[in-house]
């Protein structure tokens, strides 16, 4: 939150709001793990080159939410309200709460995992909402419309 407020970036600096979000918020997201999670079992039937692809173009996905999201909550509040911890310890979810101001409080929950690199972000829901459940929904509707194959192409070039 400190650096979106530090970078007062105007609502309509799509750029910048961009460039911040790979900078700050993606080095934070486990992009593989949404990318697999969304596809569910068919991600197995992916080729790896395409595999690759289609996680470069999830974060593609990310990096637009997120940098939109930044012009919306730059001089928002986020509280911890709590933190649990898996029993294995390599999973945690923060529950928080998220307010614009002159706005009402947002239930708002990150749902992390242990990697390599330290925790990062596998899900947030805000309002009991799920952005990984979203992206699984509108992935699996793509997939029975039209195929594995070239859902994997449109998510790849971005769309």
């Amino acid at each position: 939150m400190t650096e979106i407020q530090r970078a007062d970036l105007a609502v309509d600096d799509a750029a910048g709001q961009r460039a911040l979000a790979e900078r700050v918020i993606i080095p934070l997201v486990d992009v593989d793990g949404i990318a697999m999670r969304a596809v569910g079992r068919p991600w197995r039937d992916i080729s790896q080159p395409d595999q690759r692809r289609f996680i470069d173009g999830m974060q593609i996905r990310l990096l637009d939410l997120y940098g939109a999201a930044f012009s919306q909550f730059k001089a928002a509040e986020l509280e911890v309200l709590r933190e649990r911890l898996s029993t294995r310890g390599d999973r945690a979810i923060v529950t928080t709460r998220l307010r614009r101001p002159g706005e009402d409080w947002l239930a708002t929950e990150f749902r992390l995992i242990e990697s390599d690199t330290g925790w990062r972000v596998l899900d947030v829901a805000v309002e009991g909402v799920s952005l990984l459940s979203s992206y699984k929904a509108q992935i699996d509707d793509k997939i029975a419309k039209i195929g594995l194959q070239a859902t994997v192409e449109e998510v790849a070039a971005g769309r």
